[in-house]
């Protein structure tokens, strides 16, 4: 590391207030949040100047993370917007925040108050900027990171020994499936290297470090891959395109079709914005779309396979299956009750099985056998426990509630689970859609954020 060597002895002292209010908030953390992991924690050193780059769009709660992960005292740099509130202004006071100011004079407020801290060799919070106009343009992501390192360094003729460390968050939202909100720190950049190598112009110092730390930005250790993400542009066009299809169908006399839509390009810049900046939220929305591919899928499998069953078109007949599978059910259960032992030992024996190698002929006459005989001690059994008459009615049942059991099987697998998709598919029907337009209605809302736009498809 440039610059000059830090000691243990001195590292800032942790004030008691903020071990307390620290406490507090992993406790909290604890009981109502994810796990959260730090990965590779021992890369931050505990007495050296750094600032921390969160490749992330600030927030309150990803500082109170932040507070709550790192061992050592932590400054989050908070614009006034987020610590709106006098519980929030309370805590950000207890936990030393520095409210951020606009470009001016409160900027150099500001400026003024990170120096300060980084001078006594502590650790600032910084969290990239968010542009709804540009994405990967110059210093677009974190130019104030890029002053603040510059100021700090040249305020100490270069002898500060500053580390900015990228910190990379992935942030699962309500709806993931991910169990762990997890934290790496990335390579650090020492700014001392870059000014010295750059021209003596600040501005041009704050360019070149701004467009490094970018790439850092852009280096996010929970990225989805190139082809996820394709993948994702490819399924999130279909969910929007057929969004536009129902919405447009229910217009009178609407004659516009939707064939050569696609993607505009700043949907596509958002989702490769998101991938940087938060993941997490690409993740979920990825999960969502899935979710909702899959229960497309599986009503549009249902529904083929009641247009395969043309016989069940018929109310009458639907009413038929329904009465038979009713009237039906004592019937079959008496059987099952009659047969359960037969069943028991057939399985047990081996003889339900079909064996290639062994005689069908022969294990047809087994089981034949083995029926004959539970029947014979079955009548049996009832002769001596209800008398003759008795026995002579229940031994006829016998065959007659087994073949019905085998009907009734029949029914229930061929007949009244497809008149039960019949009752089923226009509830499910409606489910698809009301995933569908939530889906969309979020994706619009998250794209209006990012831009301002209300349209997500041109």
């Amino acid at each position: 590391m440039p610059g000059v060597a830090s000691s243990p002895e001195e590292a800032p002292a942790v004030s008691g207030g903020y071990r307390f209010f620290r406490g507090l908030i992993r406790i909290w953390f604890t009981l109502f949040f994810r796990k959260i992991r730090l990965l590779y924690r021992e890369a931050l050193p505990s007495s050296d100047p750094s600032i921390l780059l969160v490749s992330h769009p600030a927030s309150f709660l990803d500082a109170l993370i932040l507070v709550a992960t790192v061992e050592r005292q932590v400054h989050c740099l908070l614009d006034s917007k987020h610590l709106q509130g006098i519980w929030r202004r309370l805590l950000a006071r207890a936990l030393g925040m520095i409210p951020g100011e606009p470009e001016g004079e409160g900027w150099e407020r500001t400026l003024e108050a990170c120096c300060e801290v980084l001078g006594e060799r502590g650790a600032v919070v910084v969290f990239a900027e968010h542009s709804p106009t540009t994405f990967v343009s110059s210093s677009a992501l974190c130019p104030r990171v890029a002053r603040l390192a510059v100021e700090a360094e040249t305020r100490h003729s270069g002898q500060l020994g500053l580390a900015v460390f990228p910190v990379y968050m992935f942030l699962p939202v309500k709806r993931s499936h991910s169990s762990e909100l997890l934290i790496d720190l990335g390579a650090p950049v020492f700014p001392h290297d870059l000014i010295s190598a750059a021209a003596k112009d600040p501005q041009e110092q704050v360019r070149a470090l701004g467009s490094v730390l970018e790439k850092k930005c852009g280096e996010n250790a929970f990225r989805l891959p190139a082809t996820d993400v394709s993948q994702f542009l490819s399924d999130l066009e279909e969910v929007l395109r057929r969004d536009l299809e129902e919405d447009w169908a229910a217009r009178a006399n609407w004659k516009q079709k939707t064939e050569g839509f696609e993607l505009s390009r700043l949907v596509v810049e958002w989702v490769q914005q998101l991938n940087v900046l938060n993941p997490g939220r690409l993740v979920a929305l990825r999960e969502a779309v899935e979710a909702y591919r899959e229960a497309r899928r599986r009503w549009s499998l249902q529904e083929l396979e009641v247009e395969a069953a043309p016989r069940l078109k018929s109310p009458v007949r639907r009413t038929a299956v329904w009465a038979e599978s009713v009237v039906g059910l004592p019937i079959a259960l008496y059987g099952l009750l009659n047969h359960a032992l037969i069943w028991l030992t057939l399985s047990w024996t081996g003889l339900l099985k079909r064996g290639e190698r062994r005689d069908r002929t022969l294990d047809w006459v087994i089981r034949t056998l083995v029926v004959l005989g539970f029947y014979a001690g079955q009548i049996l059994v009832s002769d001596q426990l209800l008398g003759r008459a008795a026995a002579g009615y229940y031994a006829p049942s016998l065959p007659l509630t087994g073949a019905y059991l085998w009907r009734y099987r029949w029914l229930l697998r061929h007949r009244t689970r497809l008149a039960y998709l019949v009752f089923r598919l226009p509830a499910q029907a409606e489910k698809v859609r009301r995933i569908q337009k939530e889906l969309a209605e979020e994706i619009t809302r998250a794209m209006g954020v990012y831009s301002g736009i209300s349209e997500a498809v041109h």
